[in-house]
């Protein structure tokens, strides 16, 4: 480590994180014009927190010491009673609250772009880049924070169904000066031409949804987060519904659980094609991400994690809402004033529906990864997309 010592380094990511979420709550007006000069240099180098601040480095302390991470993430999430919910499905149900980890942009991806983002500033990074389709909220996400951090963000973007919620998230993500591109040939081929030119000093790349064997660290800790917070109760282990896309969540989740000793299954209800979400991805990604952990820190054990995929509310595929999933949200929003989304949330919720009738025997919790809370695009317009994304901001079809 050089520059800061390390009280000192961790001072200044403090105080950044402090002033980055001053200004958000600040801004009544647009965001400024967007420079074509490359911005300074973050002045972050990046310290790893001390282990009490996260169950991950609780139990392994011997990563704390490895690892940068950013305090952008609210933690821990609640874990609640989804009581009204919970008494209309028949199942006793917690919700644990993920979409609060921040209030710039909630959800998931916060998690893991804690570390995604640290481990760019670590590197000497000034330019990010990731990917998704056009309603990612991992690229919406990696644009608001790593704006909020100096970083100059590109999002390549592959075609995707057109709606409100993706007007609105190109528009943030617009408005907070990130560049887009649209990517026709597929997402994996865009990120290994960019790994390729990271390899020669290119931009840090973030994989699509933040899934890497780092990113999912961060839901190995949310997982080990989770059980702590079942440690004070009693009666049978649970159930744990986890929305599924790129697989680096219900990959954390399975091994914090795993490691913790706790026997809950984890049901991985597939929000995205076989693709992106495979056993043998899953298998392969699990591997991946003991073996990195095991490398920084050899008493981080090999586990097996309980995960059961469920692919049987996907419908017709990524971002189409089903039938069922809509029902979900309205049930969720009628009985517990929660907002879900169809691509994620809502899919998840219609699975542990379905399934109410044979699971009332252990509690269910349910992992609200993501809910539909507002974004900032004031001062954003369609003339602020570039002209191929441009038909996407436009009124969505019927």
């Amino acid at each position: 480590m050089t520059g800061l010592s390390r009280r000192g380094f961790t001072t200044a990511v403090l105080a950044c994180a402090a002033g980055c979420e001053r200004r958000e709550h600040a801004r009544p007006g647009p965001a400024p014009v967007a420079s074509t000069q490359a911005p300074a240099a973050p002045s972050l180098p990046l310290a790893p927190p001390t282990p009490p601040t996260r169950a991950l480095f609780r139990a392994f302390p011997r990563l704390a010491s490895s690892l940068s991470v950013l305090p952008i993430a609210t933690l821990p999430t609640p874990l609640e009673p989804a009581r009204r919910l919970g008494a209309a499905l028949g199942v006793e149900l917690l919700a644990k609250r993920d979409d609060l980890t921040a209030s710039l942009h909630g959800g998931g991806k916060t998690r893991k772009l804690a570390f995604l983002l640290a481990d760019a500033l670590a590197k000497g990074a000034r330019d990010v880049i990731t990917f998704g389709s056009i309603g990612s909220n991992q690229a919406v996400a990696t644009a608001l924070h790593g704006a909020a951090l100096g970083l100059r963000v590109t999002l390549a973007l592959a075609p995707g169904p057109h709606d409100a919620s993706t007007r609105e998230k190109l528009l943030a993500a617009c408005r907070a000066g990130a560049s887009l591109r649209l990517v026709s040939g597929g997402v994996a081929e865009a990120e290994a031409e960019a790994r390729r030119d990271e390899a020669h000093g290119g931009a840090y790349v973030i994989s699509q949804g933040g899934s890497s064997a780092l990113g999912n660290l961060a839901f190995v800790d949310a997982g080990l987060e989770l059980a702590e917070q079942l440690a004070t109760r009693a009666g049978p282990p649970p159930r744990v519904y986890v929305a599924m896309g790129t697989m680096g969540s219900a990959v954390g989740i399975g091994i914090g659980l795993a490691l913790a000793g706790v026997p809950a299954e984890v049901v991985a209800v597939r929000a995205s094609g076989p693709a992106t979400s495979s056993q043998a991805r899953f298998d392969a990604m699990v591997r991946e991400t003991i073996a990195f952990a095991r490398r920084l820190d050899p008493s981080f054990s090999e586990v097996a994690p309980r995960v059961r995929l469920d692919g049987t509310h996907l419908g017709r595929g990524y971002a189409r809402p089903t039938t069922e999933g809509r029902a979900a949200i309205e049930r969720a929003e009628h009985e517990e004033g929660w907002r879900l989304e169809p691509t994620y949330t809502g899919k998840t919720l219609a699975a542990l529906s379905a399934d109410a009738p044979r699971i009332a025997d252990a509690p269910v919790v349910f992992w609200c990864s993501h809910h539909m809370a507002p974004l900032a695009i004031d001062g954003a317009t369609a003339a602020d997309v570039p002209a191929e994304l441009r038909r996407y901001v436009e009124p969505a079809p019927g």
